[in-house]
């Protein structure tokens, strides 16, 4: 059986819609991992530190993927990468997989996220299942030896 090393996946987003289907997507794949959602960037960065304090510095959520969204209100996806850049130490962000999602065909957001180091992957919306297992063997899969 195939082993992943993924503890959490963190969906922000706007859209309650594109939240709860990719939460249907998520509990279809063969994970075991905690599945929580934020509404915009405040809300995912108020998690993150919510997350990190409640553990004592146990980061008992890492490896984590976070599914970004970009156009949002109050924080939006750019924002909130400029926060997380500042905010957590090199540890935390290198055990933090962040793939952006968005409707847009803006040109000059996929240049962006290509120019962004904290980005791993930029992926057009609506996600599937089969894109997200995709991302989660791409990112998470366990070398066996």
């Amino acid at each position: 059986m195939t082993q992943f090393s993924i503890k959490s996946v963190l969906l922000v987003d706007d859209d309650p819609a594109a939240t709860f289907i990719n939460k249907v997507f998520i509990r279809n794949l063969p994970l075991e991992v905690d599945v929580y959602s934020a509404s915009d960037g405040k809300d995912a960065l108020d998690l993150l530190d919510e997350m990190s304090i409640s553990l004592n510095g146990q980061q008992s959520f890492v490896p984590c993927l976070l599914i970004l969204d970009i156009k949002m209100p109050v924080m939006d996806g750019w924002e909130f990468l400029d926060a997380y850049t500042h905010r957590y130490s090199k540890e935390i962000k290198n055990n933090i997989t962040i793939v952006v999602t968005t409707m847009s065909e803006d040109e000059r957001d996929i240049i962006k996220a290509s120019d962004n180091p904290m980005i791993k992957e930029f992926v057009q919306k609506p996600l599937s299942d089969e894109k997200l297992l995709e991302i989660v063997e791409k990112h998470f899969m366990e070398k066996q030896n």
